[in-house]
């Protein structure tokens, strides 16, 4: 099987303040890696794993992959941190943080990453010692397949459920979409929802099961991917 895939990336920055972290994501082949944190910590993480992956003959592990780019990184920091990869017909993952992925099948959800965080606002970091990877592995790939990965401003922004009623959506308009075309309205309407002052967010939500009070979305910036399966 063969992924083709396409992203978009919306920054937050105003223009007025610089900005102390931000999103990065590369493709690689059959590979693409997110990640959010410290400016230079991700731009040196990302640089990292696209050179290490150049260099891999044959399967890429990622979280292999993940360890070895930040064991290279030159600047200090932490971030957040997604990679996944398809390898033949099975999709491999692994993901730090309040990063993420959904599969979809037939219009439906068929899997959604985990969210790892200690509490409310305090996502698992690359760089934070007691902070572990987790491992994804699914194993029945299906010619047809869709994922959409994102950055957290993406998934703060947007439940599950609305991504996927925005992608059928699209499909449903073009059966033979532009990937890029599609990562891009996904962006695009999480960056909306994100300075909506009072729409019921998966942040906003986060907040009333945390006992905080938040009304509306999560400003940053947001990373969008879309991708098919094939044969």
């Amino acid at each position: 099987m063969r992924m083709i895939s396409g992203s978009k990336f919306i920054s937050s920055k105003d223009g007025k303040n610089p900005k102390t972290k931000k999103d990065v994501h590369v493709k690689i082949g059959q590979t693409f890696v997110i990640a959010h944190g410290s400016c230079q910590f991700v731009r040196d993480l990302a640089d990292n794993c696209s050179h290490i992956a150049n260099k891999i003959k044959g399967l890429i592990n990622p979280i292999d992959l993940l360890n070895h780019a930040y064991l290279e990184t030159k600047v200090p920091g932490s971030s957040t941190a997604c990679i996944i990869t398809l390898n033949e017909w099975c999709l491999h993952a692994v993901n730090i943080g309040d990063n993420g992925f959904i599969l979809l099948r037939n219009e439906e959800i068929l899997y959604e990453s985990p969210v790892q965080q200690h509490t409310y606002k305090t996502p698992y970091q690359l760089g934070n010692a007691n902070d572990s990877l987790e491992e994804i592995k699914l194993t029945e790939l299906e010619p047809g397949d869709i994922i959409i990965a994102g950055s957290a401003g993406l998934f703060n922004n947007l439940f599950t459920h609305e991504i996927k009623d925005l992608v059928i959506k699209e499909i449903r308009k073009d059966p033979a979409p532009s990937p890029d075309m599609i990562a891009a309205e996904i962006a695009k309407n999480a960056i909306e929802r994100s300075i909506d002052k009072y729409r019921f967010t998966p942040y906003s939500k986060a907040a009333w099961q945390a006992g905080k009070r938040h009304k509306g979305g999560k400003m940053g910036d947001v990373t969008a991917i879309f991708a098919f399966i094939l044969p």
